[in-house]
């Protein structure tokens, strides 16, 4: 019996050792597929440089989607309560903003704001057209009225000169106007003065 016990000792040793072998290969082969994993993702920025008497376009008047109807309608783009109400029987969903245009003068300086009268948005790939009338500018808060009707000029408030205001109207839809993208351009003018 003695001789089993000198026997097992190595044995136990043995086995300890493989077993220690074996966990610190288990652990190394562990941590290599544990590594960190990087991703990456992509993110936009965007910058508006306003130069001294100028004026720039920032955002895209938008009626959002619209469903016609067999007796058409309008959709009123309101560019103070930054709100789309509709008339007639068409359904209109999704986004509704002005367009909106920054210029930069000096404090105090005036200047004169032409809008147009219509705006045509053209279906993409023809066949059909929308207007736009009913032409309104919501200046608040950056400048202040001076005179009114057709020689209504306006004030430029901030203490820097840089100014925003922001341009809705009515668009008209026909009766069962035919689907898709329309798109229009219009011109806004202002003279610093």
């Amino acid at each position: 019996m003695n001789r089993g016990t000198t026997t097992s000792r190595p044995l136990k040793r043995l086995f300890r050792a493989v077993c220690a072998v074996l966990a610190f290969t288990l652990a190394t082969f562990a941590a290599n597929h544990a590594k960190a994993q990087a991703v990456a993702a992509t993110g936009t920025s965007q910058a508006i440089v306003v130069a001294p008497l100028s004026l720039v376009a920032n955002q895209a008047m938008n009626f959002g989607r619209i469903a016609p109807s067999a007796a058409g309608g309008t959709v009123v783009l309101n560019p103070d309560t930054l709100v789309c109400t509709t008339t007639g029987t068409i359904v209109r969903v999704g986004a509704c903003q002005p367009a909106e245009f920054s210029g930069m003068g000096v404090r105090r300086m005036r200047v004169r704001i032409t809008l147009p009268t219509t705006i045509t948005l053209n279906r993409v790939g023809g066949g059909a057209a929308m207007t736009v009338n009913n032409i309104t500018l919501d200046p608040t808060p950056d400048l202040v009225p001076i005179g009114n009707g057709n020689n209504r000029r306006w004030e430029i408030q901030p203490n820097d000169g840089i100014f925003d205001f922001r341009v809705g109207g009515t668009l008209n839809v026909g009766a069962n106007q035919l689907g898709g993208v329309y798109n229009g351009t219009f011109v806004v003018t202002v003279q610093y003065q």
